[in-house]
């Protein structure tokens, strides 16, 4: 009857493979705690692809650490924004990664 099967898989790929980027995860933190963000994270229940929004409320936030940040949750194939406090990119997971130790 179905004469190719991998037809029929390219066509439900698209369901398959949905993305979240609808949901928006607003944080705010007033420190540079990524412990702090990665529970936000969690509770707020934001996975895979959500658009992550960390806003820093401390007067002066430095865009030079939260760009360091970035580098914890943020797709590297997406885009990030990162202006007058604010980080915006799409979440990639919502666990840290880690720095190596190495130089």
């Amino acid at each position: 009857m179905n004469k190719n099967p991998l037809l029929l898989f390219l066509l439900l790929l698209p369901c398959l493979t949905s993305a979240n980027m609808d949901d928006v995860c607003l944080i705010n933190v007033d420190n540079y705690s990524y412990r702090l963000i990665e529970k936000s994270i969690d509770e707020q229940r934001c996975v895979r692809n959500n658009i992550l929004q960390v806003i820093y409320t401390m007067p002066n936030a430095d865009d030079k650490r939260i760009f360091r940040q970035s580098s914890r949750w943020c797709r590297f194939d997406r885009n990030r924004d990162i202006r007058d406090g604010v980080l915006s990119c799409v979440l990639y997971s919502k666990k840290s990664r880690n720095f190596s130790d190495k130089k």
